[in-house]
């Protein structure tokens, strides 16, 4: 199995709060991972159960455009968009954090 653990930024589409037929909650977060200048390589990361709920409920008005956390992914995989072509990282979260914001004007610049 395939892991990752590090910082992204969220996105500007809001994370999808949402509850599985069986009553699971899960949670769907839209980053990007901010490699240089001109490379932004997105991430929709899925956020399952308790800890989740949790998250959720304690810090769901702070995940707005441009917010750094830090995650723990499993089961990563890169699926192409078939309109565009774009490629996105698909993963399951393990762990998600809140870190610090940063200055405003590096903010901006990462949440496109």
């Amino acid at each position: 199995m395939i892991t990752a653990s590090g910082p992204l930024f969220l996105g500007k589409t809001r994370p999808l709060a949402t509850q599985a037929a069986d009553g699971t909650f899960a949670l769907t977060l839209l980053a990007h991972d901010r490699i240089g200048v001109h490379k932004v390589e997105p991430w929709r990361i899925n956020f399952a159960g308790p800890q989740a709920f949790l998250f959720y409920e304690a810090h769901g008005p702070e995940l707005q455009p441009g917010q750094p956390i830090r995650v723990q992914l499993s089961e990563l995989r890169s699926f192409t968009n078939g309109r565009n072509g774009a490629a996105e990282i698909h993963a399951r979260a393990e762990r998600v954090e809140l870190l610090p914001r940063l200055h405003q004007h590096t903010q901006e610049s990462c949440t496109n």
